[in-house]
């Protein structure tokens, strides 16, 4: 079973990665320490954050914690990721969460959402997904590939560790 984790504030575009990656992720903008602390211990969630003080805070009560000191996602991820299976690492758009709402992603079919995706986007894609909570429907386009490449990069370095 993969890691669960909670964000704090400031690590939004973290947090959707790591939903790209397939890992159930709380990230609300307006969630303070004692509710990210509260979440976690009620969930079973490993805290994320880069506030050293909320991260000490954290460690003194026995709250598995990860303090993310690093400059960029890239870096932020390979800490978080560390020590993974490669299965984990992996990309696969059948395992990926939401990036908007954490949601849990439903392949559908072309015909179930011909009228929600632009005409062009009909003509060049075959794989759809859809989202079961807030029903954003999701493609493998370019995004996709850049997100592909980096999970790419990210398991090169960890296994180079």
């Amino acid at each position: 079973m993969k890691d669960k984790f909670v964000a704090d504030g400031m690590l939004g575009s973290l947090a959707r990665k790591l939903r790209i990656f397939g890992y159930d992720t709380i990230y609300e903008t307006d969630l303070n320490n004692d509710k990210i602390l509260d979440i976690a211990q009620t969930d079973d969630r490993i805290i994320l954050t880069s506030n050293r003080k909320f991260h000490q805070n954290a460690t003194k009560q026995m709250v598995n914690c990860i303090l993310l000191i690093e400059e960029n996602d890239y870096e932020r991820l390979c800490n978080v990721l560390d020590g993974k299976r490669d299965e984990e690492l992996r990309l696969s758009p059948k395992d990926t969460r939401c990036s908007i709402c954490n949601g849990e992603m439903n392949q559908v079919t072309k015909n179930e959402i011909s009228n929600l995706v632009p005409e062009e986007v009909l003509k060049y894609q075959e794989e759809y997904y859809r989202c079961t909570s807030c029903g954003k429907i999701y493609w493998i386009g370019g995004h996709w590939q850049r997100i592909y490449a980096l999970s790419e990069k990210i398991i090169k370095k960890i296994q180079q560790t």
